[in-house]
């Protein structure tokens, strides 16, 4: 399930501004019925991601986007890790016909 929550507002000045967050959760859970009773067990994940930062004034409401620059870097760094290895393998190759 996922949903956006906004957190508890935190007064600056004349400024409120109140975290805006994705929650992404996921339960699984299980039962198994045997000849020596009943069991149980589950688990569960939860990923809070942070998405927007409002800006309440007198003035309105502003949404600042929060952008996971951690996250962009480590999908460019697992491009490198794709694309440089088979870069060196072509380059391998057509250095061995010659």
């Amino acid at each position: 399930m996922i949903e956006i929550v906004e957190g508890e507002p935190v007064r600056v000045a004349e400024r409120e501004l109140v975290p805006v967050v994705r929650v992404e959760t996921e339960v699984q859970r299980r039962a198994f019925v045997g000849s020596s009773g009943v069991a149980g067990e589950g688990e569960g994940f939860v990923r809070l991601r942070p998405i927007a930062i409002l800006v309440r004034s007198g003035m309105g409401e502003r949404r600042i986007p929060v952008h996971d620059r951690t996250a962009q870097w480590l999908g460019g760094l697992l491009l490198a890790a794709l694309v440089v290895p088979a870069l060196m393998i072509i380059a391998e190759r057509i250095m061995h016909r010659r």
